[in-house]
């Protein structure tokens, strides 16, 4: 029995891997990135919910998991990004590319919103090199009723992440979901009970779809990243202009990846065998290069 939307892309495109958001995986690499339709939540700030509550539309891209990663060898990235919309909605499809690109010695970046049952996650989780999970807020009314989701579920799929690919999180501080200290607070210690040193992502909300709250400012984005510091050693915030999201040792506090916008600076890291450490005091860093 054929599956409709197999391979129906929204949109496939080659991007910065800080753009996922990725910091701690490849930095200053490119990959490609290949979007789709639908999702199995319903967000009503979703900053990309003209592909996320749509079906494909007639003229939409079609192609083969084969194709794609001969795609991102003409494009000479070294990993492909599953992505854009939530790409656990076309289970098969990604199943079958990441079989594919490992194969073809590429490596696999999930970006989803961690909504899938522990059976197919696993078996999706066991094809991914990185993935970044959007941690949507701390509350399980919140992510029923307002979000058409379940916390339990998301934080059950970070916890098995963690324990196979590298991960990251990323927390959207909407207005009156996510941007109360205590939850921000609590996010923090769950990631820090997590194996590694897991980076929380704290990226600003602007108005879209259906929501038309202010947007976060970045004082308040400031002081939630403060208080995330409290319990982990890598924070960094999006969406804003600001020196948020370089990458500080723990260890002697310098500066090891400098980031403005997509533009990286990565020269106070030193590498050997994909792993890295500070140039300045020689501590190992949680970074794969």
């Amino acid at each position: 029995m054929s599956i409709p939307f197999y391979g129906v892309a929204s949109s496939i495109a080659v991007d910065p891997i800080e753009k996922k958001p990725l910091h701690h995986f490849l930095p200053g690499t490119r990959i490609l990135s290949i979007g789709f339709f639908g999702c199995n939540m319903r967000c009503p700030f979703c900053q990309n919910w003209e592909i996320s509550q749509e079906s494909p539309v007639d003229g939409s891209r079609r192609i083969e998991p084969g194709e794609l990663v001969d795609a991102a060898r003409r494009a000479g990235t070294p990993s492909i990004a599953y992505t854009y919309s939530e790409p656990t909605v076309h289970f098969e499809f990604v199943r079958d590319a990441m079989r594919l690109a490992r194969e073809a010695g590429l490596r696999n970046v999930l970006v989803t919103n961690g909504g899938l049952r522990e059976g197919p996650a696993l078996e999706l989780l066991e094809l991914t090199d990185a993935a970044n999970v959007d941690l949507k807020c701390w509350s399980a009314e919140r992510y029923d009723k307002t979000l058409g989701g379940s916390l339990e579920t998301t934080l059950a799929f970070i916890k098995a992440a963690a324990k196979v690919c590298h991960l990251e999180v990323t927390t959207l501080v909407v207005p009156g979901l996510s941007d109360a200290e205590e939850d921000i607070g609590a996010i923090a210690e769950f990631l820090a009970s997590l194996p590694g040193k897991v980076p929380l992502h704290l990226s600003a909300y602007h108005p879209s779809w259906r929501f038309d709250e202010p947007p976060t400012s970045p004082s308040l984005l400031a002081a939630l990243a403060a208080r995330a510091r409290a319990r982990l050693d890598y924070v960094y915030v999006g969406n804003v202009s600001s020196a948020g999201s370089d990458t500080v040792c723990p260890a002697c506090g310098r500066t090891v990846v400098r980031r403005r916008g997509y533009s990286i600076d990565a020269r106070g890291l030193s590498s050997s065998d994909g792993r890295a450490s500070c140039a300045g005091c020689g501590a190992p860093l949680p970074i794969i290069v």
